[in-house]
């Protein structure tokens, strides 16, 4: 007998969807079709198989620590199903967009002089430092194919500058990113120290029209946990440290168009990724299992808009600015990860199956810069990601800027 279950309405973090669809899963007979639940369904099959190494009266003659001990229930199997590893990649292409970071006041690297106000005659000085902080945060829903989380994720980024020519601008920075994931229902966590240092320039061919390029490379480690609860085991946590690189490259340009105070600068960008992560073996539970490596890439467009506006003050300037994107990605697609139980014997391999990303999106964010007297600057900004299926993530950064 053929049975399909057919997919039911998209409820976005309603657990008891999947929990009802993993108990039809395993009340099907072998062979039936259970759209939607693949990663489940891959558990499901090496426990089973697992299991297949019990004698006839149901007693298993290997290790008593083995996961062929583990009884194939909905709750067991929804508990193993090791989904949050897709959270790793997810932080890299989904919740930022793919978008490389771009250096503090990017866009006011590129001009000789300041437009709009009283703030004409101002010319840059050669060397810049600067420094930036920016707090990402927001989540992302849980689906049939991985288990949501709340992310916080914190970015201190330290650089100098240096005017080659009047309008040719040359940079480095040091990046330091801690992310924190912790998952729904009390499944776990995910967090990752993440280093890199970028080299980028902006050449400005006329007063308005400009060309800029970065480029970055870095090095991250993770520490990963598991909360996994089994009939007849109790509770344990399956730990993880994997590492990895991460290399990228930006580049763009775009074109001012000025009237008195006003600026509008319409510009293009594209953004490459690409993600290692090595593969490793976690500890501390029956349940731990052992991943391949993962390779994460990224390709993404921008077509976007900003503008601003000077006012000059008596103690300075004042810029308010605000900025639209469209975004598209032609890169990250659904991935698929491969691992198996490290106390399973049959050592049969476990293929998950990710989300399908956004290739869509868009970018909306405001910010306030101000320009003191004796080089010194400073700026806030807000921007959030809209468009984007599964994910809400919004972004608060602040920054400053010294002249020589």
């Amino acid at each position: 007998m053929n049975i399909t279950i057919f997919s039911m309405p998209k409820l976005a973090n309603n657990p008891c969807r999947i929990a009802c669809q993993i108990i039809l899963l395993m009340s099907l007979p072998s062979g039936a079709n259970a759209a939607g639940i693949t990663n489940q369904q891959a558990v499901a099959n090496a426990i089973t198989s697992c299991n297949s190494l019990n004698s006839g009266d149901g007693v298993y003659f290997g290790p008593t620590n083995s996961i062929c001990n583990v009884q194939a229930t909905a709750a067991n199997i929804q508990s193993l199903t090791p989904d949050q590893i897709f959270g790793m990649g997810y932080q890299s292409t989904r919740v930022n967009g793919g978008k490389v970071g771009q250096p503090y006041d990017y866009f006011r690297t590129q001009n000789s002089r300041m437009t709009g106000g009283g703030a004409g005659d101002d010319n840059f000085s050669r060397l810049s430092f600067w420094a930036k902080t920016d707090n990402d945060f927001g989540l992302t829903n849980t689906t049939l194919n991985s288990t949501g989380y709340r992310f916080d994720n914190h970015h201190f980024v330290f650089g100098a500058d240096y005017r080659l020519q009047n309008n040719w601008v040359a940079g480095g920075s040091f990046t330091y990113q801690y992310n924190n994931a912790t998952f729904d229902s009390g499944r776990g966590a995910t967090t990752s120290n993440n280093y890199s240092g970028s080299i980028y320039t902006t050449y400005s061919i006329t007063d308005a029209l400009h060309v800029e390029a970065t480029a970055s490379y870095g090095g991250f480690n993770y520490q990963t946990s598991r909360n996994i609860q089994l009939s007849g085991f109790g509770s344990s946590v399956a730990t993880g440290s994997p590492i990895g690189y991460q290399y990228a490259f930006s580049w763009g340009g775009g074109y001012d168009f000025t009237y008195q105070a006003l600026t509008v600068a319409p510009y293009i960008r594209g953004d490459y990724m690409y993600q290692g992560i090595n593969s490793y073996t976690e500890t501390g539970s029956i349940a731990a299992m052992s991943f391949d490596s993962q390779v994460i890439e990224s390709m993404v467009s921008t077509v976007g808009v900003q503008s601003s506006y000077t006012f000059s003050m008596p103690w300075g300037v004042l810029i308010p600015q605000l900025r639209g994107e469209w975004h598209h990605q032609y890169m990250d697609s659904q991935r698929q990860m491969q691992g198996s139980f490290t106390s399973d014997p049959t050592g049969q391999v476990i293929t998950m199956t990710g989300n399908t990303p956004s290739s869509d999106y868009y970018t909306f964010g405001a910010e306030v810069s101000s320009v003191l007297p004796g080089g010194i600057s400073a700026f806030l900004a807000y921007e959030t990601l809209q468009g984007y299926t599964n994910v809400t993530s919004n972004k608060l950064m602040l920054g400053g800027r010294l002249e020589f």
